[in-house]
């Protein structure tokens, strides 16, 4: 069994401020190392847990900024990790063979009272929804999940972000290891207090496999993102998007894999080498 699982740093325990890459200080140094290897302890934590529940392949994405968040050294030999930028596809590596998506060091989406960290994807964004459905980065990508017949079955992060997740997916395997207080302030527990909850919960996890339905939207699909500040001119409509004011834009998709390339640029015929070729009638 597979399990693939995206990770970000803001949901992370300890973590409670913007990571800053510019700022090249020896005190921002130490904590962006500090804060990458807890990030790595935690996916550590969550791969044993699921290796315990029966997985036989973890895939780890490095869903953080630069796609280079996690410090390797200290990754379990049996994890695989996505890393580095400019990937083909988005949460590449994610289809029909995984058995179960999930989402580590997770944060609220934009607007969320109280989470620490809160956002979707930027801070100019405010709102991203699929055919009218509010999502933050992880309902994005449990949508994407569904695509595949792949259900969401595992989160932990702020404590916003886990009920988040069990209102678009019931039944899924929450681990709160922090609460938001405000964007930049959040109760935590300890790193290894962290990991011991992490790696129960993505245990019981794999326990929900076949019983939690995979999330499924009816195509086509409406994707919609709104603005903070004005932002697209409607008198100048770019390809695949449609400029609904200088707040709003909408792309719309024969399904998640197509909305996905539309929006990204994404080449619709990549295939990994991982993947045996396909049949052909």
């Amino acid at each position: 069994m597979k399990v693939y699982a995206v990770t970000d740093l803001e949901g992370v325990a300890g973590v409670y401020q913007w990571e800053n890459r510019d700022d090249t200080s020896y005190e921002n140094l130490e904590r962006r190392m500090r804060q990458r290897r807890w990030l790595a302890e935690e996916c550590n934590a969550m791969g044993d847990g699921f290796f315990r529940g029966g997985a036989t392949d973890v895939w780890i994405n490095d869903g953080h900024g630069p796609g280079y968040t996690i410090d390797m050294s200290l990754v379990e030999r049996r994890i695989r990790v996505h890393h580095g930028g400019q990937r083909p596809s988005y949460c590449t590596g994610l289809d029909e063979s995984c058995d179960g998506l999930a989402s580590l060091g997770t944060h609220a989406m934009a607007g969320t009272p109280h989470a620490n960290l809160r956002h979707t994807m930027g801070l100019a964004i405010r709102r991203y929804s699929l055919n009218g459905i509010a999502v933050g980065e992880t309902g994005y990508q449990a949508f994407l999940a569904g695509h595949f017949g792949v259900p969401f079955i595992f989160c932990a992060g702020d404590a916003y972000a886990c009920k988040e997740m069990e209102e678009l997916v019931p039944g899924c395997v929450t681990v709160a290891v922090k609460e938001g207080l405000s964007v930049l302030s959040a109760r935590t527990v300890h790193p290894e207090k962290a990991q011991e909850m992490i790696r129960e919960g993505a245990e019981e996890a794999m326990k929900r496999i076949g019983e939690i339905e995979p999330l499924k939207l009816e195509p086509p699909i409406v994707f919609r993102a709104e603005y903070y500040e004005p932002t697209f001119d409607p008198e100048k409509q770019p390809p695949n998007k449609r400029i609904i004011d200088s707040h709003t834009f909408e792309v719309v998709g024969d399904d998640m894999v197509d909305f996905m390339n539309k929006i990204y640029g994404f080449d619709a015929d990549y295939e990994p080498l991982w993947n045996p070729p396909k049949a052909v009638d």
